[in-house]
């Protein structure tokens, strides 16, 4: 590659043979047989200059830097306009009053004699799932002694929490059920709903808080074919909804 320095002589030479061309023949009184030849001319010096002149400002950056400088610029130019910024997500503040709530709960849970359960936040509610093997017998809906003190708990932490309505849910698999006692799964797990409710109600939890709904085999959240699904699909859940004044539709887990 020439070197700008000699670039610059070059033009420097051709420019004054240029002149002298063109003032001999302006002596001899002969102009070239094309009139705009030398405006051409004069267009084509400027060109060089200009190239010239970013050539030299470009000469001493380093070949690999300006190749990693430009793709860069392009594809930060190309970013800009093809990816819309990422809206962040706020957290409403009656969601972190419920992850606060939810850790209370855990410490609740874990000083209780059950490890049968879990408590998630999810369509802002708090949800506390506890499994049928420590809250019935099958096929009945009569507390056991054994959820009985950790439910007892759970009222003491309601009653510290007024300002959340309770909705006591039951759930079933979907083994039919057919007894003078239970016609079907949705009367079941009505009747497991309001026994928990009734307990609730029994250590002091204000009656108007507690909502029971029976949802029978109709809500699974486990896989009917296999005995695991089954047995997670066997269940009461518990949720804390703020109070609005006006009952909220159940949506499921």
């Amino acid at each position: 590659m020439i070197p700008p320095e000699n670039l610059i002589s070059e033009l420097e030479i051709s420019e004054l043979k240029r002149l002298h061309q063109k003032r001999q023949s302006l002596l001899e009184g002969c102009e070239p047989e094309d009139p705009g030849l030398w405006a051409m001319l004069d267009i084509m010096t400027l060109i060089l200059a200009f190239f010239i002149m970013l050539y030299s400002n470009q000469a001493h950056m380093p070949q690999a830097l300006k190749i990693k400088q430009g793709s860069t610029e392009v594809r930060q130019a190309v970013e800009t306009v093809k990816t819309p910024a990422k809206p962040v997500k706020k957290i409403h503040e009656s969601e972190l009053d419920l992850l606060t709530i939810e850790d209370r709960l855990h410490q609740v849970m874990e000083n209780s004699n059950i490890s049968n359960y879990s408590v998630k936040v999810a369509k802002n509610r708090l949800v506390l799932t506890l499994g049928e093997d420590i809250s019935f017998s099958s096929g009945q809906a009569s507390l056991l002694d054994y959820i009985k003190p950790a439910l007892k708990d759970l009222a003491s932490f309601f009653i510290t929490e007024p300002g959340y309505r309770i909705i006591v849910a039951g759930h079933t698999d979907n083994t039919p059920i057919h007894t003078a006692q239970f016609p079907s799964n949705w009367e079941l797990s009505a009747a497991r709903a309001m026994s928990v409710a009734r307990f609730l109600i029994d250590c002091r939890v204000a009656p108007e808080r507690i909502n029971i709904e029976g949802f029978g085999e109709y809500r699974p959240i486990g896989d009917n074919t296999h005995f695991l699904g089954r047995e997670a699909n066997r269940r009461v859940e518990i949720s804390l909804v703020r109070e609005t004044g006006q009952s909220e539709p159940y949506e499921g887990i």
